[in-house]
């Protein structure tokens, strides 16, 4: 199985990104020249009952020589914003290539599919390919005065096997569950896969921090990367 094999030719960046301010008086203040939200949502994340945000934002024009030579991307950036009791916000987190790009998801086009907060933690959903599909869910969290990866969801779609198979790792504890099962409920000519789930310990390693992250290098197990 081979995993985001199109992220394995990454080129040298000469792009600067935007240096966000520290405060704001509202989520606009964050916001630099050029650039617009793709996705905002609001929660908890600090346990001081003041709304904090998360937000994707994309440059609106596309940059040559970003991450590929033979085409112009439009550069992202996920930044998280921590609500103050007065009013207005910290900049708490700026990522700047932690986010997948417009073109990364193959014949399906955009993957980003969804920017959620869950508790206390910030989620962002992937989904792409083509006739052999994949999904990503990447899961951050605040904790020991910084951000980092708790939890990652894997799973590739194999309509010629009729084959679902997850992989959730739960990075905070080393442990792990991967989950096979059909593709389709009903796909006649296709070989039936029974259902199974199976739990293991791949090991706690140093947590990655989303202010240091880049999407497609990060091995988490085998040649599974995040």
């Amino acid at each position: 199985m081979q995993i985001l094999i199109f992220l394995s030719t990454l080129f040298t960046m000469n792009y600067t990104y935007p240096i966000l301010p520290t405060t704001g008086h509202n989520i606009d203040s964050f916001i630099p020249k050029g650039y617009q939200i793709l996705y905002q949502k609001e929660g908890n994340l600090n346990d001081d009952k003041v709304k904090d945000v998360a937000v994707i934002i994309e440059s609106k024009i596309e940059i040559a020589n970003l991450k590929e030579s033979d085409h112009a991307q439009k550069p992202r950036i996920l930044f998280i914003l921590l609500g103050k009791p007065s009013g207005g916000y910290d900049l708490s987190v700026q990522s700047n290539e932690s986010i997948m790009l417009s073109d990364d998801g193959g014949v399906f086009g955009d993957p980003l599919q969804e920017l959620y907060i869950m508790g206390k933690t910030v989620c962002v959903d992937y989904y792409g390919g083509s006739n052999f599909k994949w999904s990503y869910t990447y899961k951050w969290r605040y904790q020991n005065n910084d951000w980092f990866l708790i939890g990652a969801t894997h799973s590739t779609m194999d309509p010629f096997e009729n084959k679902l198979e997850t992989y959730d790792f739960n990075l905070s504890t080393g442990v792990a569950e991967q989950t096979v099962m059909p593709y389709l409920e009903e796909d006649e000519g296709k070989p039936t896969i029974k259902p199974k789930t199976k739990r293991f310990n791949p090991g706690k390693k140093p947590l990655y921090k989303l202010k240091d992250f880049k999407f497609g290098e990060n091995m988490v197990y085998k040649d599974i990367f995040f």
